[in-house]
């Protein structure tokens, strides 16, 4: 199931190189390279973990519902090593619940339970990527046994999203623009009628300009930005849906690019 190049040729490669070379530098765009390389290649994290979360598949190769295949992306694990550098800068309570709206193999949802929230939740619809992910929290749970387990749900995020009772809501451009507007106005729902505040943490590859997906949650209404970072090549982008914040970092760090996600949007439509 797995490819190598993920979604790229040869050709679209070695452009996506020189594009993100002018726009970000040598060594933003040749972290995106070792991120790349160790995950087709190196594996780390799963040698590491003993699991398997590593690869590129293409959802149509599984027995995910042809009918929704508009709906997703293909799978792609987030590097280890930028969710987990993200965790520490937020410092958000481990009190909070956690979940993972299309978390195929699991690895953001070990990430998560390792930082040590009191609930994981990994929701995915394909088949094959649940039974990978629940075979990988087995294989993690011999390492933190006596904490609450991760739970893999196989079902329909919006289904999910119309009870959900977690805080923190974690994507790697796992849906199409339509489908991600209709997740973001699901949860602004929950959060109006929870009277609590949600987090919300979007992240894709570093590139440029960036997907239709940042910029539909840097205009959505119910969001606003409270952070954001780039790290081995992932960027990542942090709303708050609600009055209260569930952030316990400051807005601003060293660690955080110097421009919002607002003004990033702005900026590449205007240079469309």
């Amino acid at each position: 199931m797995a490819n190598s190049l993920g979604n790229f040729t040869p050709l679209t490669a070695a452009r996506r190189f020189l594009l993100l070379l002018r726009q970000f530098g040598p060594v933003q765009t040749l972290a995106v390279c070792a991120a790349m390389l160790d995950d087709q290649y190196i594996r780390a994290f799963d040698r590491r973990y003993g699991v398997q979360t590593s690869g590129h598949v293409e959802l149509s190769q599984t027995s995910f519902d042809p009918a929704r295949l508009k709906d997703a992306t293909a799978y792609g694990p987030v590097n280890a090593w930028g969710i987990r550098k993200l965790f520490k800068a937020l410092n958000l309570p481990t009190s909070l619940a956690f979940v993972d709206l299309g978390s195929g193999m699991g690895r953001a949802c070990i990430l998560a339970h390792e930082y040590g929230f009191v609930r994981v939740t990994g929701v995915e619809l394909a088949p094959e990527l649940c039974r990978v992910a629940r075979q990988n929290v087995m294989n993690r749970r011999r390492l933190a046994s006596g904490r609450t387990p991760i739970n893999i749900i196989e079902g329909d995020v919006l289904e999910y999203c119309d009870s959900a009772t977690d805080d923190v809501f974690f994507m790697f451009r796992a849906f199409s623009l339509d489908f991600l507007r209709t997740v973001l106005d699901k949860l602004a729902v929950r959060s109006v009628s929870q009277k609590k505040s949600l987090t919300v943490i979007y992240t894709e590859r570093l590139s440029w300009p960036p997907s239709e997906c940042v910029t539909a949650l840097a205009y959505h209404a119910a969001f606003q930005e409270v952070y954001q970072t780039t790290s081995w090549g992932q960027s990542f982008f942090v709303f708050r849906c609600g009055m209260q914040p569930a952030l316990q970092a400051a807005q601003t760090s060293p660690a955080a690019t110097s421009m919002s996600l607002s003004e990033t949007a702005r900026r590449a439509q205007q240079q469309a």
